[in-house]
């Protein structure tokens, strides 16, 4: 352990040298910002029609008269519902929409800002669907309106997901919510998912500003019941306070979260538990494919990040993780069944208290396109480089199962192809423990989205994933449920993936 130690101080005092560095030669980031849709130009026209306002095309510079928060209705006149139901929605108050713009008035006005305002607001998916962030003339030549119009979407909704099979209903989730709570885009949603032989009740409350500050703050609890006798067989819970890097030049953040899951994971096929047949005995042995999983987890980190262009992250935290599985009700088989089941189906028991620090850099520079996924309204695509490193080590003389070093590196690259764009990525995890190597894991990634063509886009989607060393013996489930479209759910179970 101390020389991984000296690694480790090694590692932060490197990067702390280069952030450094690089937060002193900090540059303007770019945006390719593409045209309005035709929906977004109508809103536009009609927002500056309403008040007699004109379009300032050359507002770089000039000082900012006022900031004019236009909240449209979540139902207008030309929309197909009648507006009767606007009664029923509160409407994203003026004070929620104008904290999150980034210029005040009496500054100059600057694009970069004023793209990366609109960019927060559309990060509102579950609040916002239309962000449009334009200037308009002022009352003189060198002063210019900011002109922020938004428009909510529908908040009190019951969102929901089946999935059937030729043996029957495999999951069904409903999750009542509202994500717009008097108008201050919190969120409280309820969800009820129901499996073939389990079913859970849970509650989620989120408040992205706490007490109009910048923290963000979550909490979440449910029950998890056996349908057969009602009877509690699980719950799960989470905790979350954090101050996230909210602008690209936000110097400072933090998180911290507690959360566990304490349930019976089954591997059901066509709506059917299915069964484990150890190839060390000559009959079926007809073992249920299940296990107790207990996860606990918790982290407390902070971050400084440097530059603007370029983005450069240290992060320096501690993370708790308790993972402990058993097989319930083995009597009833021979134990050499019972091994071979959790020797090769389940997941190695494995508690870890680790130290870790992490190095990331991206670009700041954004693609704004339309239609890919969602419809005549703008989405920001995050171009050039992404990297991250990071190192975290454990000893099983301070509450860990094993004494590691673990390494965690990716790297990616997305290349603009007009209003679409192709990234690439890889990921290397790998953990070394007395003896060599125990965990290795290598996954790469490809996306490609065409530009428009009159026929729509087109996407390819596709990813591999070879765990060449599995000490905690994990696995992968593909079928129906998943990528493999007409096949039974959780057909194919491995270590190892290709999907595309």
């Amino acid at each position: 352990m101390p020389s991984q130690s000296r690694w480790w101080l090694a590692a932060w005092t490197l990067a702390a040298g280069l952030l450094t560095g690089a937060g002193a030669r900090a540059k303007e980031p770019t945006s390719r910002t593409g045209a309005y849709s035709p929906y977004e130009e109508e809103t536009i026209r009609q927002v500056l029609r309403e008040r007699g306002w004109e379009r300032d095309p050359a507002a770089e510079g000039k000082e900012i008269e006022s900031v004019e928060v236009v909240a449209l209705d979540v139902i207008e006149p030309r929309d197909p519902a009648p507006q009767l139901l606007n009664v029923l929605h509160v409407t994203s108050r003026d004070h929620v929409i104008r904290r999150e713009v980034l210029l005040r008035q009496g500054e100059p006005f600057r694009k970069v800002l004023v793209d990366e305002t609109a960019r927060n607001l559309r990060l509102r998916r579950s609040q916002l669907s239309l962000v449009v962030c334009v200037a308009a003339r002022g009352s003189s030549p060198d002063r210019v309106r900011l002109v922020v119009i938004t428009k909510d979407i529908w908040s009190l909704r019951v969102s929901w997901d089946a999935a059937l099979s030729p043996g029957g209903v495999e999951s069904l989730v409903l999750a009542p919510s509202e994500t717009n709570l008097l108008g201050r885009q919190q969120t409280l949603r309820g969800r009820f998912e129901l499996l073939p032989e389990s079913y859970s009740l849970g509650l989620r409350y989120v408040v992205p500003r706490l007490l109009g500050t910048r923290v963000a703050t979550a909490l979440e609890g449910g029950v998890i019941l056996e349908r057969q006798r009602n009877a509690l067989e699980g719950s799960y819970g989470t905790f979350t306070v954090e101050r996230p890097l909210f602008a690209t030049f936000t110097p400072w953040a933090f998180r911290l979260s507690l959360g566990w899951r304490n349930e019976i994971l089954r591997r059901y096929v066509n709506a059917q538990l299915s069964t484990f047949d150890a190839a060390a005995t000559a009959g079926d042995d007809a073992l249920p494919f299940l296990y107790r999983s207990l996860n606990v987890n918790g982290l407390a980190s902070a971050t400084r990040s440097f530059g603007w262009a370029i983005k450069n992250d240290l992060t320096a935290g501690l993370e708790v993780l308790l993972r402990r599985y058993r097989v319930p009700g083995t009597d009833r088989y021979p134990a050499a069944v019972v091994d071979e089941f959790t020797r090769t189906k389940v997941p190695t028991t494995d508690d870890r208290v680790s130290p870790f620090v992490q190095w990331s850099t991206y670009s700041s520079d954004f693609l704004r396109t339309l239609d890919v996924d969602t419809l005549a309204l703008q989405e920001d695509i995050r171009l050039g480089h992404n990297a991250t490193v990071r190192l975290y080590v454990a000893s099983a003389d301070v509450a860990s199962s094993r004494t590691l070093f673990g390494l965690n590196a990716g790297a990616g690259y997305t290349f603009p192809l007009a209003n679409g764009y192709a990234r690439l990525g890889v990921v290397s995890t790998t953990e070394h423990q007395a003896g060599g190597l125990a965990d290795g894991a290598l996954e790469a990634a490809l996306r490609l989205v065409s530009p428009r063509l009159p026929i729509g886009r087109l996407l390819v989607d596709a990813v591999v994933l070879n765990r060449y060393r599995n000490y905690l013996n994990r696995t992968v489930f593909l079928g129906g449920d998943t990528r493999l479209r007409g096949w039974p759910s959780s057909y194919l179970v491995g270590k190892d993936t290709l999907s595309y």
